[in-house]
């Protein structure tokens, strides 16, 4: 045996030992925090790439459907504008102007618009409003220079010389307090003897030279005898949806036919 060989206590190599183990370790512990940050980065990255990706398809999609409401646009507008070409080609005698609805008025006694275009154009109260269609919408009741109030055809002080298309029976179009809650409108003093059915037509005749006659107010939903038992009165549903109007026609004269 060589005296002079040195023997590693055991303790220094239990120090190494558990040295190269922490080292060991901390390496791991290192590459541990790296893996989960380079995770955490990933999973950031990928999560803005979606949110980017998200936004452009939300975005998109708001295009697309602006661009389905320009088409129902343009539709409902060339629609309005077909009409309004076979309304002028049917009556060359009227003289239109045409206004946009920009408010409404409705409460117990009354309903009324108000229209965009007024006196600086010719308006003048008592001129009728009617849609590109010829429905009765009611006639001006003020005018401004650049807007006017439409008493509809709903309103309480509403009157128009009507009749029953087809039998010819004549009658007065008013607005009644309770029916006015319910969007319908009363024709009154038809005769005892008049027969009247539902769904029948009720036109404007041209009495009192306001309305020009007819013109399309509505259609009998209901028929009953008057408070004076000697006449009879209908309920009428207007065919035009006055909560839907958005432009009126207003019909600043007429020429007045035999």
């Amino acid at each position: 045996r060589n005296p002079r060989a040195e023997v590693t206590p055991p303790s220094s190599t239990a120090a190494r030992v558990s040295g190269s183990c922490a080292a060991v370790s901390a390496r791991s512990g290192v590459t541990l925090l790296v893996d989960k940050a380079e995770r955490l980065y990933n999973y950031l990255f990928g999560y803005e790439l979606l949110q980017a990706e998200n936004e452009q398809l939300q975005a998109e999609l708001a295009n697309m459907n602006q661009d389905i409401r320009d088409a129902q646009t343009y539709k409902t507008e060339n629609e309005r504008l077909r009409e309004l070409e076979n309304l002028t080609e049917k009556h060359t005698d009227y003289d239109l102007a045409i206004a946009n609805v920009v408010s409404r008025s409705g409460g117990s006694y009354g309903s009324t618009m108000t229209i965009s275009q007024g006196s600086s154009i010719g308006l003048e109260a008592g001129m009728c409003a009617i849609t590109e269609t010829g429905q009765v919408v009611g006639i001006l009741s003020e005018v401004g220079t650049n807007w006017a109030t439409v008493t509809t055809i709903l309103d309480t002080t509403s009157e128009i010389g009507a009749y029953i298309f087809g039998s010819g029976y004549t009658c007065i179009a008013q607005g009644d307090f309770t029916l006015m809650k319910e969007g319908k409108l009363r024709a009154s003093y038809l005769s005892s003897s008049a027969t009247i059915r539902n769904s029948d037509q009720l036109l404007t005749s041209g009495d009192g030279d306001i309305y020009p006659p007819g013109l399309v107010i509505g259609g009998v939903t209901d028929v009953g005898d008057d408070e004076t038992n000697v006449a009879k009165y209908a309920v009428i549903t207007p065919t035009v949806d006055l909560d839907a109007v958005e432009q009126v026609f207003v019909i600043k004269s007429y020429d007045i036919k035999d």
